[in-house]
């Protein structure tokens, strides 16, 4: 079988700036990727080093992206009346298509298909909501990465599901928050996987409902990974899996403090890349990140 690494990210919002650090300690050390798979936030880091470069240049520019999204402030904090629309059957479509004409405006234009990457392999996940299997954007190699990406960030009450040949697809965290399964699926033999899960709750949000919601999406997550950790395990593809935890509780749609979090990622991947003895590891000396500021 022909060897493949993938980089595996997972889902959480605006805990994805820690990605890119994790993302800038891995390529400074130099693991290069043949293949990367993202859910939500995940698959907007994977598409845009996709797209701009998997090298440092690249990472400069995801985390100018961030800059931007702080700035435009796409994802509304005031998630109690977004919710009640949602549920009154008023999707958010206005925020849709203010994230769309973001990515278009970043180059990721409507006419981009996954064939026309070539530097390296991408598969974006979305949710079937009628099948209850996550959606794999990239096995055909003629789908339009826009749609994959934004079948993978529409989660609600902020972004509405795509309807798509009479089914419903939403972000691929629902089913997949770290897509462990779609890389194997994808001929994975070595991943690894950046974590963004994070059970605390926010403070000042700490009511019983957002309580149990938090918990609940904590525990359907955790339970996804384990059970796709464990398919790995029976066809013998290692898992390498960094946890990124910030110490600060960061909310989903807060991306203010991404240039915090970006450093975060990076200082627990360098710390998590000293423990690991793997393969995919080689023995060049990391460097103090310069690119991002």
């Amino acid at each position: 079988m022909q060897k493949c690494l993938a980089f595996v990210l997972g889902g959480g919002g605006a805990r994805g700036a820690m990605q890119v650090g994790a993302l800038c300690a891995l390529i400074e050390a130099g693991i290069q990727p043949d293949l990367f798979v993202g859910t939500s936030i995940g698959a907007v880091n994977a598409t845009g080093l996709a797209i701009w470069g998997i090298d440092l240049a690249g990472i400069g520019t995801l985390a100018r992206a961030y800059q931007d999204i702080a700035e435009a402030n796409i994802m509304d904090a005031r998630l109690s009346q977004w919710m009640l629309r949602a549920l009154t059957g008023q999707p958010n479509h206005h925020a849709s298509r203010q994230i769309a004409n973001f990515f278009i405006s970043k180059g990721i234009s409507p006419e981009l298909q996954f064939n026309q990457i070539s530097n390296i392999r991408l598969a974006l996940i979305g949710a079937d909501l009628d099948t209850g299997q996550p959606v794999i954007y990239g096995q055909d190699p003629f789908q339009s990465i826009l749609d994959g990406l934004m079948a993978s960030i529409a989660l609600p009450p902020w972004f509405a599901p795509v309807r798509k040949d009479g089914h419903f697809i939403m972000d691929g965290g629902a089913l997949s928050n770290l897509p462990i399964e779609p890389a194997l699926t994808m001929g994975a033999t070595e991943i690894i996987a950046l974590d963004l899960d994070d059970p605390r709750i926010i403070p000042g949000r700490d009511n019983l409902f957002n309580l149990y919601f938090t918990k609940l999406a904590f525990a359907l997550s955790r339970r996804h990974i384990k059970l796709e950790t464990a398919l790995a395990e029976t066809r013998g593809v290692p898992i390498h899996c960094i946890a990124l935890k910030s110490p600060e509780i960061t909310p989903i749609w807060d991306f203010s403090n991404f240039r915090k979090l970006i450093h975060t990622g990076y200082e627990i991947c360098r710390q998590e890349m000293s423990k690991m003895k793997a393969p995919c590891w080689n023995d060049k000396t990391l460097h103090t990140i310069t690119t991002v500021n």
